[in-house]
């Protein structure tokens, strides 16, 4: 994947122009979207409509998405969590970096990007690929995880990773 996505302040991007033939719908076009938002830490996302929202332990922060149903074990998932800062620190170009640093310590990364108020990279498999994306504003932070195998790659990578990416939105 080539540069996931150039973020405002607010993590949310203006629409962009697609690149396809006149008439030609993209994956993203072709979705229905579902939007979650979590009153608790002021913000919201879009993710896939077909997916189920999982009952989680974690609900105040944040929730699961899945496309593996009941299962105990999801796969294919978009996993969305925020908080704040301790101390209500604000979160400074620099400390994004120094973030970006701590989460990828030690992991075999590609598709890095780190901008003034988000950073996301990719950690690939054979079976599973795993993108994770951070979005920052002020004291509070947004972290979404997406995972899919081989097979559900088109319903959760590329231009869908992208779409949900850019419509994080912190207050």
């Amino acid at each position: 994947m080539a540069a996931l996505v150039m973020m405002t302040v607010a993590c949310n991007n203006k629409s962009q122009k697609e690149n396809t033939a006149e008439g030609e719908e993209t994956t993203e076009q072709k979705a229905t979207w579902q939007t979650y938002t979590n009153d608790n830490y002021g913000y919201s996302i879009e993710v896939p409509g077909e997916m189920e929202k999982r009952e989680t332990l974690t609900e105040d922060t944040g929730t699961i998405f899945s496309f593996d149903g009941d299962a105990d074990f999801t796969f294919n998932r978009i996993d969305i969590t925020g908080g704040k800062q301790i101390f209500d620190e604000e979160y400074t170009p620099e400390k994004v970096k120094e973030e970006f640093a701590y989460w990828t310590e030690n992991k075999e990364i590609i598709n890095e990007e780190v901008g003034d108020n988000y950073f996301t990279y990719t950690i690939p498999g054979d079976d599973l690929t795993q993108i994770d994306y951070y979005c920052f504003k002020g004291s509070t932070y947004v972290i979404v995880t997406i995972c899919f195998d081989n097979e559900h790659a088109e319903a959760l990578g590329g231009e869908v990773a992208d779409h949900v990416f850019k419509s994080v939105k912190i207050k």
